[in-house]
């Protein structure tokens, strides 16, 4: 006698309307893939499968492996400039506003801890957004990673002006700042057991030392 063989019901499909929703699960998904795997053992095959698609569905969202870790790192320098927006529009120009640019970076890293690792700590990840671009562009001009940079060094700009820091260059004073506070943060997520001090302390001494340094010689504003 033949054994009839059981088919397996067929997958359900996500209602019309939800493909936004499909596109976070998938990138989600994908964000742990890389980190576990890395880039070179990670494939669009595995990552169909994962979430339940066939490679042709998954095409539908993303034709690449390197597309996928595009939207993942433009999606973090779009987060990451929308917090530098939040705080310069509402704070005013003094030394608070640095300080709370700087608390607004590292809290948006480690919530985002993934996202982060994988756009400025992975060789595939920031250097495309940010390389080989003309700051004297206008903003709107800029690739997304830029336009991050630019936003911080533009409060740095406005500071100076107002004599709240330093005269000095401005990209190298932002690049510093920006370099410090990375530093700090890349220890934070990838090697939390060599930080002694209390987390907390550690964010305060170096925002606190970024701050000294940079107003050591203020130029009153005019």
């Amino acid at each position: 006698m033949s054994r009839s063989r059981i088919k397996a019901p067929p997958r359900a499909r996500k209602p019309r309307g939800s493909g936004h929703e499909r596109r976070g699960e998938i990138l989600a998904a994908a964000r742990q893939m890389f980190l576990k795997e890395g880039y070179e053992s990670f494939t669009t095959r595995k990552l169909a499968a994962r979430v339940g698609l066939s490679q042709t569905g998954l095409y539908v969202y993303f034709r690449s492996k390197d597309e996928i870790l595009d939207a993942v790192c433009h999606a973090t320098f779009e987060g990451l400039g929308e917090q530098f927006r939040v705080v310069a529009e509402g704070t005013d120009v003094s030394s608070k506003l640095l300080r709370r640019l700087i608390e607004g970076y590292i809290d948006f890293a480690l919530a985002h801890p993934d996202e982060y690792q994988l756009t400025f700590m992975s060789g595939r990840g920031a250097p495309k957004f940010t390389q080989r671009k003309n700051p004297g562009l206008p903003l709107e001009q800029q690739g997304i990673g830029m336009r991050s940079f630019l936003l911080l060094r533009d409060v740095v700009a406005r500071m100076i002006a107002a004599g709240t820091l330093r005269d000095g260059d401005v990209t190298l004073i932002a690049q510093t700042i920006w370099a410090s506070v990375h530093g700090l943060v890349s220890l934070m997520i990838a090697r939390p057991g060599y930080l002694l001090s209390d987390r907390r302390a550690l964010i305060d001494g170096l925002v606190d030392s970024l701050l000294s340094g940079l107003r050591g010689s203020a130029r009153p504003a005019k």
